[in-house]
């Protein structure tokens, strides 16, 4: 869907170039069209007010009063950012959760007022960031293509609906709206930010220009340059039998049992099956068996060593401690061996691939920001009262 998507968009901005136009000074952010909210309609009302409010002033400049923090309590129209001049509501950002704080009985006004700043705060900026790919993408393509995109993405939509409906065993469309409302949200507001999100990738992905394929030299290069993560660790997969002198009363009692272990093992008998018997509690519950371990991962640096010098099936002497005797005994060991090069050569292609989507999409969104102006509350100067360019 996202490939199709990024081909009607491309094609969109082929067609949207045909025909008269007028040279604007900035061929990205041109006149856009007044601004109609996703999600918002008092934050429309509003900015329709502040546009009809007395006549125009001299260059067509309206003021535009910035929430203040702390001065006066955030409400849907509380203007929290401005994008290129176009005013960005509470609404906008926060939509549906803003009613939901606000109409949360146990929280006080002031408790409230607390969580949407803090929702505002962790949102406004990349909602305004994705405005700006958004105002690129209606300023290069025209309203009745943008439809036919919008149109496009239906099916994808009600994709989206039917797995959120069998997610939450819902039974009807009536029973989601239900569902939604109760979350806070309706329909339409997901579908219009589902149509928004789908904007913002679609509009990137069509900028951005990246190889099908990676020249093998490169990725041979990268190979040899990362060895190491092609290289599994070395590994030994251990068992223990621990006989304790607290469990036999003491030293005299615990060596009577390890000389039987010992004897039992020396005739070939079966080691999980003696530790079952002998070990102390934590070891026969898993008849002796510890897993798998890398170098570094005991805390005893002598045990380790003497383990990862061992072959499958070497067992150690008895070992001697303060309170107890340990046999030791290794059932698999696993030898370093780097991975060939043609059986990683497609996922080094594809991180590759992915590396340069990255950075190309990096590069897409940096210079929309460069060419683009955000004006958040949060901005280290905390605006009150900016002009908006009509």
């Amino acid at each position: 869907m996202l490939i199709v998507f990024a081909g009607l968009i491309s094609l969109g901005l082929s067609l949207g170039c045909k025909g008269t136009t007028v040279k604007e000074a900035n061929p990205v952010f041109t006149s856009a069209p007044p601004r109609r909210s996703l999600v918002n309609h008092t934050a429309d009302a509003e900015e329709q007010r502040l546009a009809e409010q007395g006549d125009p002033q001299e260059g067509g400049i309206v003021p535009v009063a910035f929430h203040e923090i702390g001065v006066a309590p955030l409400s849907g129209s509380s203007v929290v950012a401005t994008v290129n001049g176009k005013p960005v509501f509470v609404d906008d950002v926060l939509g549906g959760v803003r009613r939901r704080i606000e109409s949360d009985p146990n929280l006080t006004d002031e408790q409230r007022q607390l969580i949407l700043m803090q929702s505002l705060r962790a949102r406004t900026r990349e909602y305004a960031e994705d405005s700006l790919v958004v105002q690129a993408l209606e300023a290069t393509i025209p309203e009745d293509k943008q439809k036919t995109i919008r149109d496009s993405l239906e099916p994808a939509f009600q994709e989206v609906c039917q797995k959120m409906m069998k997610d939450n065993k819902l039974a009807s469309e009536e029973d989601l709206d239900t569902w939604l409302e109760n979350q806070g949200f309706t329909r339409r507001e997901m579908k219009d930010t589902f149509i928004r999100r789908q904007f913002v990738v679609g509009y990137v992905q069509s900028k951005i220009q990246v190889p099908k394929q990676i020249d093998r030299a490169v990725l041979v290069k990268h190979y040899q340059e990362h060895l190491a993560e092609y290289t599994p660790d070395e590994e030994v997969r251990f068992a223990e039998i621990v006989v304790r002198f607290r469990d036999h009363g003491d030293r005299e009692g615990a060596e009577g049992v390890m000389t039987q272990v010992v004897e039992r093992l020396g005739k070939k008998e079966d080691f999980g099956k003696v530790a079952l018997e002998l070990s102390d509690v934590l070891s026969s519950e898993k008849r002796g068996d510890i897993g798998w371990i890398k170098r570094g991962s005991l805390a005893d640096k002598a045990l380790e060593a003497m383990l990862f010098e061992m072959s499958a099936g070497d067992m150690t002497s008895v070992q001697v401690r303060e309170d107890r005797f340990e046999v030791y005994k290794v059932i698999d060991h696993r030898h370093p061996k780097t991975v060939e090069f043609q059986a990683v050569q497609k996922e080094i292609e594809a991180k590759k691939l992915e590396e340069l989507r990255e950075a190309a999409q990096k590069q897409v969104l940096d210079d929309l920001r460069a060419k683009g102006i955000i004006v958040t509350i949060f901005d280290g100067d905390k605006p009150s009262d900016k002009s908006v360019r009509r």
